[in-house]
């Protein structure tokens, strides 16, 4: 294989610095490159692939500063948008050319995070609050922590860990989809639905050797109907039970864990006792499912809250896949004329759904992903993307160490390290590989990446303050009725506080008044037995 032009100029420039040639023509002659460009390339140039292009309008330092921005948001959970990006890159450009008409091109966003190694573009997906404090590697560790003392002090097969939740569905409701239309078309495309909103509640429990336990369909009313159990997609082994809303109640729960989980977990159990993975749900938290557990050898683990997401495997593996098979079959039955979805409409679309999703390697992708089967908490822990709460700082490198010597200084201690070292090596004249100059280069790239994160943030700190004055006007807003018009004007409105405003204001000073004029008296006495004034406690009646 013919070496590389990269790696004969490298053969060719070892070779005379090592005096084997004793001139450059008759290096470059025997490598086969350019004499101009080995002598260049001696010089220190470097070389098209390590030089930095000339149409960038943003500095190295300044792009460094962007980049680490972007990282810093997005750890903390706020990832920043391609327009926000390119605002901030503006920031910088107009402050440095002092021109403030400068702009970036539409798709500067695009280009930069395509040539950025360290960047890449994703849909975002939304998380709850809760669940994003409870992505804790210290709750996480001391889950996995409880499942190994369990699994060893009961000596539970890895075949016998089982899980089991409630997921609920509205019928008449599909989920959204990448569908094809005319190319003339500009607005996006709708699906007609019917919008049935009443809820149907499902209990479903699968193990790790991905057994699938008969289903349990809650539906919504008071009494069962015939309907229900003549649809012929249904097995004969499912339950179906009611509820006043379509919920699990804890009867539900303790009647499903005797009359479905305990006889067909036993018939696929390897060992003596069963683990139960759950959440903290009050269904499954009161005194008659603890206790028909400990006699029945089931051992239940309750799952911190708000991280069923990641540690429960019917969230991790299944249910998504669940809720999009549902939703294509409605949207299936909506494209076939069907304008209502009703319960026997629900109970003909859920059996093939449930085959899609409840596959056995979905449901072991979901202990896996779990980290239950094999045990693994790294699987659940490289999920973690940011923490809402501060990271602690790494430490500082020594003075002593080598690699402090030439890195940019990050913050002050470092920066205070590095402007010693500088004046050692003035004082010492220290070789090359540590000379003035590198400190000095190093110095002037902390102090433009100061000064351009100094922008970007102030330019946050005026977002903030805008937004600290928009509640503090938002606090002392009146909330006060209007009355029950059908429908105010805002000029309507507006007139109506000032007018309310104006009573309040003659009420405060008729109040005044009223004060200034009338002095303020002692109130008589009052007899503390019958309460009637001018009594006394000798004279009282009722003594």
């Amino acid at each position: 294989m013919p070496l590389s032009k990269e790696a004969r100029m490298q053969m060719a420039i070892t070779a005379w610095k090592e005096k084997k040639v004793q001139s450059k023509l008759k290096a470059a002659q025997i490598y086969g490159v350019s004499e101009s460009s080995l002598r260049k390339r001696l010089n220190g140039i470097k070389p098209r692939t390590e030089t930095r292009a000339n149409g960038h309008k943003l500095t190295e330092y300044e792009e460094e500063v962007l980049v680490k921005s972007l990282l810093d948001a997005d750890k903390r959970g706020f990832s920043i948008r391609s327009e926000f990006l390119r605002g901030m890159a503006q920031i910088l450009l107009r402050e440095r050319t002092q021109d403030p008409t400068a702009i970036l091109g539409i798709n500067w966003a695009y280009s930069f995070t395509k040539r950025r190694p360290e960047l890449r573009t994703r849909y975002n997906r939304r998380i709850t609050y809760q669940r994003a404090k409870q992505e804790d590697p210290k709750v996480l560790k001391e889950w996995f922590e409880t499942v190994c003392k369990a699994i060893q002090e009961h000596g539970i097969h890895e075949d016998d860990i089982w899980n089991f939740d409630e997921t609920g569905f509205a019928m008449g409701l599909c989920t959204t989809s990448k569908v094809i239309t005319a190319a003339e078309r500009s607005e996006r495309p709708r699906t007609v639905i019917q919008g049935n909103r009443e809820w149907v509640t499902i209990i479903e429990c699968v193990s790790s050797k991905g057994i699938l336990i008969p289903a349990a369909i809650i539906l919504k009313g008071k009494e069962h109907q015939a309907a229900w159990y003549e649809e012929d997609n249904l097995p004969l082994d499912w339950k179906l039970t009611n509820s006043p809303n379509g919920w699990t109640t804890d009867a539900i729960g303790l009647k499903w864990l005797k009359q479905i989980f305990d006889p067909f977990s036993k018939l696929h159990s390897t060992g003596a006792k069963r683990l139960l993975i759950l959440d903290g749900h009050s269904s499954h938290q009161t005194a008659e499912f603890d206790d028909f557990c400990k006699n029945n050898s089931i051992i239940c683990l309750c799952m911190p809250p708000h991280t069923s997401h990641l540690l429960q495997p019917l969230d991790v593996g299944v249910f998504g896949p669940l809720k999009r098979a549902y939703g294509k079959l409605v949207e299936g039955m909506m494209v076939a004329g069907n304008n209502h979805i009703d319960k026997e409409d629900f109970l003909h679309l859920y059996p093939p759904a449930r085959k899609a999703a409840f596959t056995k390697g979905n449901i072991c992708s979901g202990f896996a992903g779990a980290g239950l089967k094999p045990l693994n908490q790294g699987r659940v822990l490289e999920k973690i993307t940011f923490q809402l709460r501060t990271p602690t700082p790494p430490p500082n490198l020594t003075e002593g160490s080598i690699s402090s010597a030439f890195q940019t200084p990050q913050n002050p201690r470092q920066l205070d390290h590095k402007v010693r070292s500088l004046q050692r090596s003035l004082r010492k004249k220290r070789t090359l590989s540590s000379s003035p100059i590198s400190h000095i280069q190093h110095l002037e790239k902390a102090a433009q990446m100061a000064m351009n994160m100094n922008l970007i943030l102030q330019e946050d700190i005026k977002v903030l303050r805008a937004e600290n004055e928009r509640k503090m006007k938002k606090k002392a807003r009146k909330h006060t009725s209007l009355g029950d018009d059908l429908f105010i004007s805002v000029q309507e409105g507006r007139e109506h506080i000032q007018q309310l405003d104006t009573i309040q204001q003659l009420d405060a000073q008729l109040n005044e008044q009223l004060n200034d004029a009338t002095p303020r008296q002692r109130a008589p006495p009052r007899c503390s037995g019958c309460g009637i004034i001018g009594h006394t406690i000798r004279r009282c009646p009722s003594k």
